[in-house]
Formats: structure tokens, sequence, C-alpha cells
């Protein structure tokens, strides 16, 4: 069985809506440093069989305000 996994970026920029793509981590990172939106995919393909396939696509927005508990 064969499986490949592509992670890919998606870089918005709120003002001019304008969008770029990268397979960079490090790039979006940057970006969303500077405020702009950032969607990451994941596509995993997987190939059980010669007649099947499967494709699986996740998509998460980048949101780091994580709410922590005081103890």
């Amino acid at each position: 069985m064969e499986t490949n996994t592509v992670v890919t970026y998606e870089v918005i920029e709120p003002v001019s809506n304008k969008r770029l793509f990268t397979k960079d981590y490090f790039v979006a990172e940057e970006h969303y440093g500077k405020g702009c939106i950032v969607y990451e995919k994941h596509k995993t393909i997987t190939q059980p069989s010669l007649l099947t396939q499967t494709q699986v696509q996740v998509t998460v927005r980048w949101n780091h305000k994580v709410q922590t508990e005081e103890v």
C-alpha cells in the first residue's frame, strides 16, 4: 500500500485579498506574524490496490489564541 501526504499553505492578505500558495512552513509563519490569514491543507492519497485509490483532504485555519487554565 502506497501513501503520499502533501502539506500546502494558503496565505491571504486580509486588506487586498491577495493569495499566496506555498509548501514552505516558514513563509506561511512569517506572513501569519504580519496579520495574514493562513490555511494549512493536508492532502493524503492512499492506493491500497491497483484498482482503488482514496483521497483525504483536511484544511485548518491557523489560530494560535490558545486558552490555558491556571492551576
